[in-house]
């Protein structure tokens, strides 16, 4: 009987099974929907005329036409539900496919944000309005009108800040520009709260008017006054039911509440985004530590392979490990809770890189197993 050739070795089954386990994990880490499910998360208040947006919602639709000397007024009644939350978190959207130029209503925690652009964290010191006018569950009737001279701002009927450096553009693709409610194209600043009535006016509304519409708002609860004002787009969000929200202008800009959440426009691999730099660090982290365990598993197969050379199981585990990130990020910009990063895919690929560096250290420290290769004794 021949004897047994001492080189060769059993499948090893058990780390093979260890780590695919760890695929899995790390699959479903990457691609799970964070949130009870995936349905818009909007709904039609019973009380009065009005929409709730809970934790991820999106209403959508055509926006506004430009006017020919760019004037203009918005009037929004509103009730934000949150104001704790670090993250720059957009209520209203005039998008015209550049986000450089998008006219932004937004909040962070209770400072009600006016401008154009995406400098939502004020790095780039573009102009805006910011104001401290937003309490939990406290309704407000903001109105916001700019031209030549300025912007000015109005909450609840006064003047509350005017700044002459800003005009607010409303940007436009073909002559037409998409309006969002309650989130951003891509679908990741969700806002929480209620909106009770929007109009959109091609001029400066006078501030004698403004004053009269909030005082007709806080009678009657409705967005009625913009029926006799003329105005471009009116929205008095009182159907109750169904998923449009209809123009009253008869200007045929209705907005659709999708039934699952949107994403109006993927991005891949996009930079950070936030101002919280402490979350963005432990993210670093999460993300390096995740692929740390399927690397140094990589590295115990490669060596079990005969590959026993540090600088071939680096190449290996790292290009295998940033296949499968890179697989991951493309596919979370489908994904509505989740956000698609360059900084996660090159982090996931270190990770794998530190995984293999702590299995040579392994086996350094605790030599072969017990066959004699250099496979570690897992």
């Amino acid at each position: 009987m021949p004897s047994a050739n001492p080189n060769n070795r059993s499948t090893p089954w058990g780390l093979m099974l260890l780590t695919a386990s760890m695929l899995m994990l790390i699959l479903y880490s990457g691609l799970h929907y964070k949130g009870d499910s995936d349905t818009n998360d909007v709904s039609w208040l019973e009380d009065q005329a009005g929409i709730r947006f809970g934790s991820h919602g999106i209403v959508h639709g055509q926006g506004i036409t430009r006017s020919t000397d760019g004037a203009l007024s918005i009037s929004l009644a509103l009730r934000s539900g949150n104001t704790d939350d670090r993250h720059f978190r957009l209520l209203l959207l005039l998008h015209g496919g550049d986000d450089d130029k998008q006219l932004v209503i937004g909040q962070w925690r209770s400072w009600l944000i006016i401008m154009n652009g995406d400098d939502y964290n004020a790095r780039r010191r573009r102009a805006r309005i910011a104001l401290d006018v937003l309490q939990p569950h406290r309704e407000r009737f903001v109105t916001v009108t700019s031209g030549d001279d300025g912007t000015t701002v109005y909450i609840d009927g006064k003047r509350a800040q005017t700044k002459k450096s800003l005009r607010l553009e409303v940007p436009a693709a073909g002559g037409e520009t998409q309006l969002v409610l309650g989130n951003s194209i891509y679908g990741r600043h969700p806002w929480e709260g209620h909106i009770y009535g929007l109009a959109f006016f091609d001029r400066i509304l006078p501030e004698k008017d403004i004053a009269r519409h909030f005082a007709q708002w806080q009678r009657v609860r409705r967005f009625t006054f913009a029926l006799s004002e003329k105005a471009s787009g009116s929205y008095l969000f009182d159907e109750g039911r169904g998923r449009q929200v209809t123009d009253q202008t008869g200007g045929h800009h209705n907005l659709k509440i999708p039934e699952k959440m949107t994403i109006l426009s993927k991005e891949f691999l996009t930079a950070p985004f936030g101002p919280d730099q402490r979350r963005l660090y432990q993210d670093m982290i999460i993300n390096i530590m995740g692929f740390i365990p399927m690397g140094f598993l990589l590295s115990a197969l490669l060596c079990h392979a005969n590959r026993h050379h540090i600088t071939e199981r680096l190449v290996l585990a790292m290009l295998a490990c940033g296949v499968v990130s890179l697989s991951i990020e493309l596919a979370q910009a489908w994904i509505p809770t989740r956000s698609s990063h360059l900084l996660d895919w090159i982090l996931n690929t270190l990770g794998a890189g530190v995984g293999v560096l702590f299995h040579r250290l392994y086996t350094f420290i605790f030599g072969p197993g017990p066959s004699g290769s250099q496979t570690p004794r897992l």
